[in-house]
This record gives C-alpha cells, structure tokens and sequence, in this order.
C-alpha cells in the first residue's frame, strides 16, 4: 500500500530569522532611544526636546470619556525611568516598570540572537519564561487599572 505524497505535510524548520530579531532590536532600541530624548512638562504632557512641543495625548478612551486605559502612563512612565526617576515612574503606571525590563532587555538578547545567527549557531530558546514574563505584565497592568479605578493611590 502506498502514501499519498501530496497529503503529507512538509516537515518544520526551526529557520533562523534574522529580520525578525533585527526589527525587534530596533524597535525596541529606538522605544528606549526615544524615552531618553523625551522629556515631561508638568506631569501630563510628553514634550519633544529642542522644540518643547508637547506631543498629542494618545489614550482615545481618557480623550473621549476621561477615564484613563491600562495603558495609560506608560509613555511617561519610560521616560521617567531613562531618566532615572523611579518614583515618578510608578505614579504614572507601576506596570510600565516591568514592561521597561522586558522591552530593555530585548535588546542584548536580539543583539545575541543576531550574532548566533551570522555564526551559523542555532537561536536560544526562551522557553516559557518569555510567556510567563508577558502574562505577569498584562496582570499587573489590568490590575493597577483595577485599582486605580476603585480608587486606591499607588
């Protein structure tokens, strides 16, 4: 009895990507780059160097109904943290911490990832820290927003 060949599925590569790891580390570099050359007037608005223009509030949801997302703070809280201001950047978002670890350790970890690749050496596998880092920022995030919304002062 024979197979047929066309039913069969091809077998998958663990294929090295190096524009993948490229765009991650420039991406997550240039987020860190801009976070240092940002600064913050008063504690609301995000102002460009040199120019001292004030960039457009970006949460549509505190735009349009004046509560503020998750997300909010975020920007402000990495620019707080490049610049070395830690309690300023828990008042603006806690979860922002976490997440500036993750996006600043991004990049030695594409940088090696990157040289792996051009040595012809297999990438590093992260496993399930990569995940379980991910799920404990979303829980913090949701959860400081939780509590900013019954009211509790971080």
């Amino acid at each position: 009895m024979t197979t047929d060949v066309s039913t069969q599925r091809p077998a998958v590569t663990n294929r090295a990507d190096s524009l993948y790891h490229g765009v991650l580390l420039a991406v997550c570099g240039g987020g860190l780059a801009l976070a240092v050359l940002l600064s913050i007037r008063g504690s609301t608005q995000v102002v460009v160097p040199f120019l001292g223009i004030p960039l457009p509030e970006l949460c549509f949801l505190r735009r349009f109904t004046g509560i503020g997302c998750p997300g909010c703070g975020l920007t402000r809280c990495f620019i707080s943290l490049a610049h070395g201001d830690l309690n300023a950047a828990w008042s603006y978002n806690p979860a922002g911490l976490l997440l500036f670890a993750i996006i600043a350790f991004q990049v030695p970890y594409r940088a090696v990832q990157l040289w792996r690749i051009r040595r012809g050496l297999a990438e590093l596998q992260p496993g399930a820290v990569a995940q379980v880092a991910l799920g404990v920022f979303a829980v913090a995030l949701m959860g400081q927003w939780a509590l900013r919304m019954l009211g509790v002062t971080l």
